[in-house]
């Protein structure tokens, strides 16, 4: 399982969109790349740091056998993220628009993620390939994990069997397409 460090870089990697989106907006805005860079610089970094803890992830966590009693797709709340990536644009809307209160609502979102039980679809993974699942396990009783996978279309219950335990609620499916 995933230690904390991990699962804070796991939930800032959702961030790495939005800020390349916030260092194009201020480089179109403030006419200066220097923000811009250090942005894309730290953007970079993040996803260096997810990959290699996703990759040490998928290797080094045990396989477990579960009994899946439901499943439905999570790909859709990738949609969000979307919409949320568009926010750096809002100057353009909104003449009174600042960067800072954009940086305080960042904080304060991943503040809440760091501190809560509870798994999110990640928009990085996506981009390489992965699918989002919530499923229910008979076994745990918990109907609320999120599985991510590689397959595109998991309709069948059981067609999920073996799991590798991510952090809490959060699970990748062993079977790769």
């Amino acid at each position: 399982m995933a230690n904390a460090l991990q699962r804070i870089i796991y939930y800032v990697a959702n961030a790495v969109p939005l800020l390349l989106m916030t260092a194009l907006a201020w480089g179109i805005q403030y006419k200066t790349w220097l923000v811009s860079c250090i942005l894309i610089a730290f953007s970079a970094f993040i996803t260096m740091l997810f990959a290699v803890c996703f990759t040490y992830g998928k290797t080094h966590c045990s396989t477990k056998t579960i009994n899946v009693t439901a499943i439905s797709s999570k790909d859709a709340w990738l949609f969000a993220y979307v919409v949320a990536y568009l926010f750096p644009f809002a100057y353009k809307v909104m003449p009174d628009f600042h960067i800072v209160s954009l940086i305080v609502v960042i904080l304060m979102v991943i503040l809440v993620f760091i501190s809560s039980i509870m798994a999110l679809p990640n928009i990085l993974l996506f981009i390489i390939g992965y699918h989002f699942y919530k499923i229910g396990t008979e076994s745990t009783g918990i109907s609320d994990y999120l599985l991510i996978s590689k397959r595109k279309h998991i309709r069948n219950k059981t067609d999920i069997k073996n799991v590798m335990r991510i952090f809490e609620k959060l699970l990748i499916d062993t079977k790769e397409e």
